[in-house]
């Protein structure tokens, strides 16, 4: 469809008649439960998506692992340009049943659930955005739908290698990701990384009473090593927090064994590489030779920064909120972690946090906007229509 044949009304007819549909899709969802450690909760909702995606007539294949829910592709045929894609994930952050026997709830404009809004919600609005544009019988550009199934958990259950369902990205001229919404309708466009280090230090046990000189600290070794990284804390470079402690079995014995986790925030991907290497010459580091320290990487959100193309995404997205009557969106920059970072890595430009709005996510509290499902699925419509070829 040309930019000068776009009919908005249609457009906002179209998804109009859906909302009925895809609010039933989006309850499905939300009663299909899926923390992200319960495999098999998580393989249920890939499962079912599978089947709704291909009677949509797009092309699905599903990621297994064996201790990670599965992820999703979904393609539509290839078009004559870049592919565009739509990112979402499908596993949510409390146990099965925490939202008790009627986990999904509906009051006024509001929807009460696990993982209405984060991210099933968002879900439902990049299905809407596909299934509009084969009503227009858009076939200028492949759109490919990527479903992560361990998001919440930075991928660690699937050993990182969840995060490769992003290598469905490659080539694409622009993607979406259909991450909960701000209230206010603005718009992500930079995030900083995120990581999980776990450091376990090692030292040599001993009677604390009768031989302490025989045994070497490894709780007074890892609190030593705790205050040096804190002390690295830049808000301009990385933030390290230590988070989690846990060593030692008995006041009256000399420790053998400590370990401890470190939270990291950092605005680049540079400037991650640069905290990992502070960290090995902190770990190499020992006030005791007896005592050794090694650290694992136990889960990564990189930085999602801005590439070239971002800026032009960002403008056309705001000028179609406008046409649409909508507020023109602020571009946000957040501490938050998302998956949008694995596809800026590629080079390709991204938009985050453009799914339904809400709030509260990872509380019993969660929440979204209802109206938000067709409001925000039409500006991602008119945005991919608006796009030129040569973008």
């Amino acid at each position: 469809m040309e930019t000068s044949k776009i009919n908005t009304e249609e457009i906002l007819t179209y998804i109009a008649e859906q909302k009925p549909a895809m609010m039933q899709l989006w309850e499905q969802m939300a009663r299909i439960e899926s923390p992200s450690a319960d495999v098999e909760a998580v393989n249920r909702l890939a499962a079912h998506l599978d089947t709704y995606l291909n009677a949509m007539g797009m092309d699905t294949k599903k990621i297994p692992f064996d201790e990670a829910g599965a992820s999703l592709v979904a393609k539509t045929e290839t078009g004559s340009l870049p592919a565009i894609a739509l990112m979402a994930h499908m596993d949510t952050v409390h146990p099965v049943g925490r939202f008790g026997d009627n986990p999904f709830r509906k009051k006024g404009d509001f929807i009460f659930g696990p993982g209405v809004y984060d991210c099933k919600g968002g879900i439902a609005v990049a299905i809407l955005v596909i299934k509009t544009l084969q009503h227009l019988r858009y076939d200028k550009r492949q759109l490919r739908l990527l479903l992560s199934g361990d998001e919440e958990v930075a991928h660690a259950l699937s050993h990182g290698e969840g995060s490769r369902v992003y290598d469905a990205a490659f080539g694409c001229a622009a993607a979406f990701n259909c991450e909960s919404g701000m209230l206010n309708g603005d718009v992500i466009y930079r995030r900083k990384g995120g990581a999980i280090i776990k450091i376990a230090v090692h030292g040599v046990s001993a009677h604390a009473g009768r031989e302490p000189e025989k045994g070497a600290s490894a709780i007074r070794e890892a609190a030593r090593k705790i205050l040096k990284i804190e002390e690295l804390s830049n808000p301009d470079q990385a933030l390290y927090n230590c988070g989690i402690i846990k060593g030692g079995t008995t006041s009256n014995a000399v420790p053998d064994f400590c370990e401890f986790t470190v939270g990291l925030r950092f605005p680049t991907n540079r400037d991650f590489d640069n905290a990992l290497k502070a960290l090995e010459d902190i770990c190499k580091d020992n006030a005791d030779e007896r005592v050794h320290a090694e650290m694992e990487t136990k889960g990564v959100f990189r930085a999602m920064e801005p590439v070239p193309g971002t800026e032009k995404l960002l403008n056309l997205y705001q000028d179609t909120c406008e046409q649409l009557g909508y507020a023109r969106p602020a571009p946000v920059y957040t501490g938050g972690c998302s998956d949008a970072a694995f596809v800026t890595m590629q080079g390709i430009p991204v938009l985050c946090g453009v799914g339904v709005r809400g709030s509260d996510n990872h509380s019993i509290k969660e929440q979204a906007v209802a109206s938000s499902l067709t409001e925000q699925a039409a500006k991602i419509v008119l945005t991919i229509l608006s796009m030129e070829d040569d973008f």
